[in-house]
């Protein structure tokens, strides 16, 4: 197996993980920034390996995160509307930033949730009986 970087880049990602405990302190890798061979790619899936959680985010793009089996670190992909991938990353992070809500769509949720309320509080005054005076 002829490695290039894969090994200064885990390197990298190995001490991430104590800065994300220790200071909250999130970190994101553009691997696509380093020249990685197949070897290399092979070496870090391999190191890293896949967890269990998946996360599909699908916006403008469609952005699909991996948890690795490695707690903390996250295998991000992000495709553009012609579904070619735009960027790859590896995400130290409890959970990857862009998947988090947002405080601008919480309101928004909230906002939804309120005019459900309203309108069925507003059919239930209409529909209950009326009784004769």
């Amino acid at each position: 197996m002829e490695l290039m970087n894969a090994i200064p880049l885990l390197n990298e990602i190995r001490h991430a993980p104590a800065a994300l405990r220790e200071r909250g302190e999130r970190r994101v890798i553009n691997i696509m920034n380093f020249p990685l061979t197949n070897d290399d790619s092979q070496f870090l899936d391999e190191a890293l390996g896949r967890g269990a959680v998946t996360i599909t985010y699908r916006g403008g793009e469609t952005t699909f995160w991996q948890e690795a089996k490695v707690s903390g670190v996250w295998w991000g992909e992000y495709r553009n509307a012609y579904h070619k991938v735009t960027l790859r990353t590896i995400e130290i992070s409890d959970f990857p930033a862009l998947a988090k809500a947002q405080p601008e769509d919480i309101e928004d949720g909230i906002a939804r949730i309120d005019e459900a309320l309203n309108g069925r509080q507003a059919n239930a005054a209409r529909s209950l009986p009326v009784s004769p005076s």
